[in-house]
């Protein structure tokens, strides 16, 4: 038994690496490149991703919100500019998985972006 489970091991590792050393890059077409089909399909797969997704950015969202206000009561607004910083990262992001991320041709941004303020 432990002979089988070692021979196992083996083979799979050594397809594991040989796997790996032939991959390449596949270029998936856009969302808008898909036929009416492949439209369908990639909708139904959004919303389905998405009805899983935004409970955790909701989530997210509530607890930075939250997060925000205390640290704008607790710093007596002298960090206001960090409560907004926190606010905006926890509100601002993808709140929806748009088609386009599932071809790989947009990233899922889960956090919003870094305010450059001037």
């Amino acid at each position: 038994m432990k002979k089988i489970f070692v021979i196992s091991v083996l083979v799979l590792s050594i397809s594991f690496f040989v796997q790996g050393s032939f991959i390449n890059d596949a270029e998936a077409k856009k969302y808008s490149d898909h036929s009416t089909a492949g439209k369908v399909g990639l909708v139904a797969a959004s919303t389905v991703t998405t009805a899983v997704y935004m409970p955790f950015k909701a989530a997210y969202a509530l607890l930075g919100g939250v997060a925000s206000g205390l640290t704008y009561a607790v710093s007596v607004t002298s960090e206001s500019e960090s409560a907004y910083r926190i606010a905006h990262k926890a509100f601002t992001g993808d709140w929806y998985i748009h088609p386009d991320i599932l071809t790989s041709h947009k990233y899922l941004h889960f956090v919003g972006p870094e305010n450059k303020k001037d």
